[in-house]
């Protein structure tokens, strides 16, 4: 049996402590129950919204909405002034009024169809003001974890310069072959090339987060660590209809429906009354004129049987966006489950000090007491888990970012009220 000396049976223990102590400590932060979102993240989220263009669109497209609305609202026809004068032998004038009659309540017509456009831009409001959160969010997301990745390939670096540097020396003084030297310098040139790459993808991520918020602070606020469980209501159909990807469709069908019952008033036969006084010679004149369409070469059938056709049409988008939209919920639902879950247990059971391990093996490799590689295995292995575990992290943000402006909770997760940011 082989007996550890005393380097070894300190190193060893060493390890073990430290696993043992990260894992208690681990488990007194209970993963899995969400933390309170930073103040510090919802009021750089605020600050990035209120004068976005997007915002700033959709809000021009409420109030251009709201104005149809108001117009849609007036009546149809306005009086007719009329006046007539003649001379001849006789001297004759007249002042008359008339009013076309809005037989078919055109006016109602057009005021639903407004109505029904003004609950879509508020939806569409609602959606853009969710995804635009979660574009800031992921980004940030994106831009915190490469950051961190250029952090800990540097930290890789540093660790495979040395211990090129440590193989060198003990290749010249005879305690290590020529292979081993070999493998720590490839192992060295393979992290300049990592590095290069991570180095890159971290630029990226920078210039994307630019994109969206136009200036990048010097300070940027870091994501929790721990995301909420997802929840949905157990009347899911119920809860779909409130979600304003489904709200949107249903505007569109409203204002299809009563596009139908527009153009059948404007198949009615709107009469205008017309009075008029007035006096030819020394006799007075009092007139009554009453006139009505006659809808015999076009009856205005064809736009009704278009607007009928465009209106199943429209409803035939509306189930398969409903569908969709369901389907891509739960299959969300279930991927952010999944990630939460491999996140907690990540953290659980093999998240470590890395620093702490390293010092230790490298202990072991000084000592001589393990092979160059077996010490880039070990080393290897702990940066890979590193590494790994920040991609877990920021896939389960992505997809927690997704969730949330899907189900139009990412504002109140935030805490922030988007009422105050001028939607009305």
């Amino acid at each position: 049996m082989k007996i550890l000396n005393t380097l070894q049976l300190a190193a060893w223990v060493s390890l073990l402590a430290i696993i043992t102590l990260m894992n208690t400590a681990l488990a007194e932060t209970a993963p899995g129950s969400a933390q309170t979102v930073p103040i510090a993240l919802s009021n750089f989220i605020r600050g990035n919204l209120a004068d976005h263009p997007d915002l700033l669109a959709a809000k021009a497209d409420i109030q251009s909405a709201k104005a149809a609305l108001r117009a849609a609202d007036q009546a149809v026809y306005n009086p007719e002034l009329e006046f007539d004068y003649e001379e001849s032998d006789i001297k004759t004038k007249s002042i008359g009024i008339s009013q076309t009659i809005d037989w078919g309540d055109q006016q109602g017509s057009r005021t639903a169809v407004a109505q029904a456009e003004l609950d879509k831009a508020i939806a569409s409001y609602d959606i853009a003001i969710q995804s635009l959160i979660r574009d800031l969010l992921t980004r940030l997301a994106e831009n915190q974890t490469r950051n961190t990745l250029a952090q800990l390939s540097n930290e890789t670096l540093k660790l495979m310069d040395e211990f090129k540097q440590i193989a060198e020396r003990r290749y010249q003084a005879g305690d290590l072959s020529q292979v081993e030297l070999n493998l720590a310098r490839l192992a060295h040139s393979q992290s300049l090339m990592e590095q290069a790459n991570i180095m890159s993808d971290s630029t990226e991520a920078h210039e994307e987060l630019r994109v969206i918020m136009g200036t990048i602070p010097d300070t940027l606020p870091e994501l929790p660590e721990q995301m909420p469980e997802p929840a949905l209501n157990n009347d899911l159909e119920a809860y779909l209809q409130q979600l304003p990807v489904i709200r949107i469709q249903l505007a569109k069908v409203r204002a299809t429906r009563q596009q139908i019952n527009l153009r059948k008033s404007e198949k009615a036969w709107n009469p205008t009354i017309g009075i008029s006084t007035g006096s030819e010679g020394d006799e007075s004149l009092l007139g009554f004129n009453l006139s009505i369409p006659l809808n015999i070469r076009n009856s205005y059938s064809a736009e009704v049987d278009a607007a009928q056709q465009s209106l199943i049409a429209r409803e035939q988008r509306a189930h398969l966006a409903y569908r969709d939209t369901r389907a891509t919920l739960l299959v969300t639902t279930e991927r952010y489950r999944n990630l939460l879950k491999a996140w907690n247990n990540w953290q659980l059971h093999s998240s470590s000090s890395v620093e702490q391990q390293l010092m230790l093996i490298k202990q072991l490799w000084k000592a001589g007491d393990i092979s160059a590689a077996d010490y880039l295995l070990q080393l290897k292995q702990a940066l890979e888990t590193q590494a790994t575990g920040l991609e877990l992290r920021n896939q389960l943000w992505q997809v927690a970012f997704d969730w949330m402006s899907l189900t139009a909770s990412i504002d109140n997760w935030l805490n922030i009220n988007t009422e105050t940011l001028g939607r009305h």
